[in-house]
């Protein structure tokens, strides 16, 4: 499975930051950037993979912002970059990752995050194709072959999402939003871990 470029929104209140941030994001895939929370919820649809909020975005906390993006129900994964992690990870409930305001580290979470998010996008096309597939008759056999190729595509690509994910966060990311575990100390909590080895659903 060739690697998939994903679609980041990176939001901001500080342009010079979040360009920086764009920047070091755009050679994995396309990025829209946002300075304000209503930039943002105007750059948000169904085609966005992950939504990069910084800390400094809105005063006061972050979490009723990540909520209105999660109220929009276009399933992709939020992060929350910040200068100080660990304070950021014990404030924020509604956040599938926390990161420091780094370029390489930010790039890294994105990269995971993006990950989850394909995952979860393959497992609904082949939940939603087995369902098809059950509805057929047995007058349907042409159908039935070519959702049968599909579904062993499908089922290759989540092999290889799956090897890129730890099992805590393949099981995480295959949930709705309102289903996951989300807390400070999730699988996205990266503030004082950049490896991929996570534990605890995000």
């Amino acid at each position: 499975m060739p690697p998939a470029r994903h679609l980041v929104v990176v939001a901001g209140a500080e342009a010079a930051v979040t360009d920086a941030l764009a920047t070091a994001l755009r050679d994995d895939g396309t990025v829209r950037t946002a300075y304000s929370a209503d930039a943002l919820r105007e750059s948000l649809d169904a085609e966005v993979d992950v939504v990069l909020v910084d800390i400094d975005l809105v005063d006061g906390p972050v979490d009723a912002l990540l909520a209105d993006v999660r109220a929009r129900e276009f399933d992709c994964q939020v992060g929350v970059s910040t200068p100080d992690p660990e304070r950021t990870a014990a404030e924020t409930d509604a956040a599938d990752a926390v990161v420091e305001r780094d370029r390489t580290a930010v790039r890294e979470t994105v990269r995971w995050l993006a990950r989850r998010a394909r995952y979860r996008a393959r497992l609904e096309e082949f939940y939603d194709l087995s369902e098809r597939r059950a509805e057929l008759t047995d007058a349907d056999d042409d159908a039935r072959d070519r959702l049968d190729r599909q579904l062993d595509r499908l089922r290759r690509d989540l092999a290889e999402l799956f090897d890129d994910l730890d099992e805590g966060s393949a099981f995480d990311a295959a949930l709705a939003p309102d289903e996951r575990e989300l807390g400070p100390r999730g699988d996205g909590d990266v503030a004082t871990d950049h490896s991929n080895d996570r534990t605890d659903g995000a």
